[in-house]
């Protein structure tokens, strides 16, 4: 079963691919990589095991990377829409949105800064939860499987992910990508609600609905 395509923008150029891999290589090897060796030292500062015998149970884990992703979610959330203040878009947080139809590898092309002030998030959760270092890496896979599903500008049927209560999922950001205003969650999207900043993407949710029902209409 197919991936529905949530734009129908031509694809990328090969040129457009090369200039987003070699932001991500940058961003990988000069900020990101240095920070996961720094957590060799934060393991050992607060002396978090990693041997099996002290490694949690499974839903434990589970747990912990949920509690992970409500933090960051949240970090997210105010930081994202704070680099869409008009005085300091046009420094950080334009270059991520020079692709307006998002693919894969695009979920981590950003400005540097941008790299460390969102990438932040991520780090609260596994200081406030982490008694192992198995939450590290779980965690880890947890946020490259929802920051690349939800970059992917696929929506994909049956994906467990849409299991999560409250999940954004691809058509959730890819209208952020498409509008610029709205929909600044990472993971969830009650904090979009909250504050009401889902209020276009409802409004054109319910166009596209009222369009689709037209067409089948039609066709019938």
């Amino acid at each position: 079963m197919e991936g529905e395509s949530i734009s129908e923008d031509k694809p990328e150029t090969w040129e457009r691919q090369w200039k987003c891999f070699k932001t991500l290589m940058f961003n990988h090897f000069c900020i990101q990589l240095p920070l996961i060796c720094g957590t060799y030292y934060f393991t050992e500062y607060f002396d978090i095991p990693y041997d099996w015998e002290t490694m949690p149970k499974w839903y434990v884990l589970l747990a912990q990377c949920l509690g992970c992703a409500v933090i960051e979610d949240t970090w997210h959330y105010f930081l994202h829409r704070l680099l869409h203040h008009k005085r300091i878009y046009k420094y950080i947080h334009k270059v991520h949105h020079e692709f307006v139809a998002p693919f894969g590898m695009q979920a981590e092309y950003a400005h540097p800064l941008e790299t460390l002030i969102l990438g932040a998030g991520f780090f609260i959760g596994i200081m406030v939860f982490c008694n192992h270092v198995i939450l590290l890496w779980a965690w880890v896979i947890c946020r490259l499987m929802e920051t690349i599903d939800v970059h992917s500008g696929y929506d994909i049927p049956l994906n467990p992910l849409h299991l999560i209560p409250f999940y954004a999922g691809a058509r959730f950001h890819d209208f952020h990508h498409m509008n610029f205003i709205g929909n600044y969650s990472s993971t969830f999207t009650w904090w979009d609600k909250l504050f009401g900043t889902d209020s276009q993407y409802n409004s054109y949710s319910e166009k596209v609905k009222k369009q689709e029902h037209v067409m089948e209409k039609k066709t019938k």
